[in-house]
């Protein structure tokens, strides 16, 4: 056997998984989850009058991966038209004062003022921040 034989024979190797086992459940897991955010909202959830088509094609989620969310969490995820998501994903200060994402500390009282800010948005109510300084005398 010549040298370069035994080189291309050591050098074969097996073919790398595209998805890992891990990530392959996950991904099952996000599609039931997708499944469930589009059967509870037949409409998208955002409603930007400029941009929406009514029609839910995308799932967002509320506290991304990156922030420590989950994508197979329902209640972190709305099903939005592509143009609304395209909006909340391109104004971000607008989207985190209208509730549409949270920041990365963002607990469960957190989430919930969100949700209200969403749904007093979609009311055409207007919702003002208000900063309360304790007492501490």
């Amino acid at each position: 056997m010549a040298s370069s034989e035994r080189t291309r024979r050591a050098m074969k190797r097996s073919a790398i998984n595209p998805v890992s086992a891990k990530r392959r459940g996950q991904l099952a897991e996000r599609a039931a989850t997708r499944r469930e955010v589009f059967a509870r909202s037949e409409t998208c959830e955002a409603g930007i009058n400029e941009y929406c088509s009514r029609v839910p094609t995308d799932v967002h989620e509320i506290k991304t991966r990156a922030r420590g969310g989950s994508i197979t969490d329902p209640d972190n995820c709305l099903a939005l038209c592509r143009g609304c998501h395209r909006f909340i994903t391109d104004h971000p200060a607008w989207s985190l004062e209208h509730g549409y994402v949270v920041h990365a500390w963002a607990g469960p009282a957190d989430m919930a003022a969100a949700q209200r800010a969403r749904e007093f948005w979609r009311m055409g109510i207007e919702v003002v921040q208000v900063d309360v300084e304790e007492d501490h005398n």
